[in-house]
């Protein structure tokens, strides 16, 4: 694999992670924490992460990114059916233990690990 390919492959990877993260919280706030004015509990140096979980849009944005690179990699998608398939076999294609492992995360909650303001920068 080239040199690009693996950066394209390593950023996707670590955008599905943020990804995971954003959705699981967004999805907590919806069905435990609706109309609560709750504290986030995770780390966040840097406040990116607590922006993403604010952003209303946020999850689309980070699908939108993982669509993008996939397309860099594989070719362009025709249509949004078959984006959205395909977004879905890319967050299945990965096995979040084994990135968990890699990037020395005991779980998703340790997403602050990743360095999320080179990943931003990188977008």
């Amino acid at each position: 694999m080239d040199s690009k390919r693996e950066k394209l492959e390593e950023l996707e990877e670590q955008l599905v992670l943020l990804y995971r993260f954003v959705a699981q919280n967004n999805s907590f706030k919806k069905f435990y924490y609706e109309g609560v004015d709750v504290k986030p509990s995770f780390k966040d140096e840097t406040g990116i992460l607590t922006e993403l979980i604010s952003n209303d849009d946020s999850e689309e944005i980070l699908k939108s990114c993982i669509i993008e690179i996939e397309e860099s990699k594989l070719g362009n998608i025709d249509d949004d059916t078959h984006e959205n398939q395909q977004f879905h076999e890319v967050l299945d294609s990965y096995d979040t233990e084994v990135l968990y492992k890699k990037y020395g995360m005991s779980g998703v909650e340790d997403v602050d690990k990743l360095d999320i303001k080179k990943i931003i920068s990188l977008l």
